[in-house]
């Protein structure tokens, strides 16, 4: 609405009083994007989430959810989560609580006076005032209509209404006797029952009934009703009205009005709690191991599987049926931080410079077809160590390895990994992920005679101050080793640690190239 819009530059001055120089608490706090959300701690009624969603988008920050004006609330509901710069969000945080603390409080405490009085009267109106905080007119009266209040007048030239400082400074004839336009009610305020009764002889639409005690807000009901002139006048009870009381004046009035809705209102206890923000993740190729990590991205929070690129449209089809959206190349590097490659060498050559160009990262199963990409763009990229072990070794030794694998029905071969690699580019990457580990040379043997439905590693290792042999026996899936969609999803996480700064500690001595 635009009520929201123009109440969030509001915000903004309210931000400025709180903000007027520098936050330097948050000097500190690392550039990085991260996400937050405010979090209700007790039960009630929202509002002002949408003025809140627009002072977040004035400020730039993204808002990725919100609750609507007038949902319930219980513990633990996520009112509202938002996306920005780490450093920017505490700086927001309490001009955003106290909005939707206090509004929803008023909202909560209108809803509670509200169900109190429509039990003993359920034509009754429970109406807020002018008591409203400054610069809050505005929320307080919107909380007090979506708590099921009326909103009562918004200023003082909303109606005519006749007040006791008023009739102290001019006789309450002259006063009647004011000018006023055709839509304004005349509201007069009465002290007394007489005055009360004074006031509908003369003509007044409305009689506020003052601080009386609700005996004497019934005698002045009883009294109009055997003069028959109770349906010529509203009648309204003000002052001293709570929960505890409500009930007692509810069956003798048309409208019972409330300060304490907008001044003295109970805020409803709410927080932020604050997250890094999920990193989006593209995928390219929804094969079997593509579709192996992609389940491991999309049950981890901290990442966001964005899309699916496949030039397959069968695959793209499974990817689609999954919950995932399939995408053209060019969107899914867009919206991604980090592509993962689970396609094919192919794939790597012919589009991982159009990755990196773009500043985005590269997670590369097919380790191999690294040996041909070119150095190009800006982003970086990470090799997976696949489903052997040894690269540490071989990186810090940088000794000679002899690699056998047995892979049942396997085309038997021997020769150098790197060579080797491009006659069957789907079954070296391994092999040649130690070499570009560090080894000096990688010689490779394919065997046919492991068990069906297991792939079984041999990694000698020769080097000047010793020897080392580990042997790797792995479960597979058709083609594919499940440890390496493990590889390549662990793979992702560490680089996401590295490049967000959410993790300090770096194990292993893998080479940097």
């Amino acid at each position: 609405m635009i009520e929201a819009k123009l109440f969030a530059y509001e915000l903004l001055e309210e931000l400025k009083r709180d903000l007027p120089f520098l936050d330097f608490a948050s000097l500190a706090l690392p550039a990085d994007e991260a996400e937050a959300c405010v979090v209700a701690k007790t039960e009630g009624v929202l509002v002002g989430a949408e003025e809140a969603a627009e002072f977040l988008k004035l400020l730039g920050f993204h808002v990725v959810k919100a609750l609507p004006d007038g949902a319930g609330l219980k513990p633990g509901d996520e009112v509202m989560c938002f996306k920005g710069p780490a450093r920017d969000i505490p700086k927001v945080e309490r001009t955003l609580l106290n909005l939707l603390m206090h509004a929803s409080g008023v909202a909560t405490y209108t809803r509670r006076l509200v169900d109190v009085a429509k039990s003993a009267n359920p034509r009754v109106h429970v109406a807020a005032t002018r008591k409203t905080l400054p610069h809050l007119r505005y929320i307080e009266k919107k909380a007090v209509l979506i708590g099921g209040g009326d909103p009562h007048r918004f200023s003082l030239s909303d109606a005519v209404m006749i007040k006791d400082t008023h009739r102290e400074l001019a006789d309450l004839n002259l006063l009647l006797s004011a000018p006023r336009s055709f839509t304004h009610k005349l509201e007069v305020e009465a002290k007394t029952a007489e005055e009360a009764l004074k006031a509908v002889e003369l003509g007044a639409d409305i009689v506020m009934l003052d601080n009386m005690p609700p005996e004497e807000v019934r005698r002045v009901h009883e009294e109009l009703e055997r003069r028959g002139m109770r349906g010529r006048v509203i009648l309204e009870a003000s002052g001293g009205i709570d929960e505890r009381n409500i009930a007692l004046y509810a069956p003798y009035v048309d409208v019972i009005s409330v300060g304490k809705l907008t001044h003295s209102a109970p805020a409803l206890d709410m927080s932020l709690a604050v997250k890094p923000a999920a990193v989006p993740v593209g995928l390219l190729g929804y094969g079997r191991l593509g579709a192996e990590v992609a389940k491991m991205i999309t049950s981890d929070p901290e990442l966001k599987l964005v899309g699916v690129y496949d030039v397959s449209q069968g695959r793209c089809a499974e990817a689609e049926r999954a919950g995932l959206r399939c995408l053209p190349l060019e969107e899914l590097v867009e919206k991604s931080e980090f592509v993962v490659e689970a396609a094919s060498a192919e794939a790597v050559l012919q589009h991982g410079c159009a990755i990196l160009e773009r500043g985005r990262h590269l997670i590369v199963a097919s380790v191999g077809a690294l040996t041909k990409l070119p150095r190009c763009g800006t982003g970086l990229v990470f090799a997976i160590s696949g489903a052997i072990g040894g690269l540490d070794l071989a990186a810090a030794t940088r000794g000679e390895v002899r690699h056998v694998m047995h892979k049942h029905g396997a085309e038997e071969k021997d020769g150098e990994a790197e060579q080797l690699y491009w006659q069957m580019p789907r079954q070296l990457n391994s092999a040649v992920a130690i070499k570009l580990a560090g080894a000096r040379r990688v010689d490779v043997e394919v065997r046919s005679d492991a068990p069906e439905g297991h792939i079984v590693h041999e990694i000698h290792i020769k080097h000047d101050d010793g020897q080392a042999y580990i042997r790797v026996e792995n479960v597979a899936r058709g083609t594919s080793s499940v440890v390496a969609a493990r590889s390549l999803y662990t793979t992702l996480k560490s680089a996401v640690k590295l490049l967000k700064r959410r993790g300090k500690i770096v194990v292993g001595t893998f080479a940097v190239l």
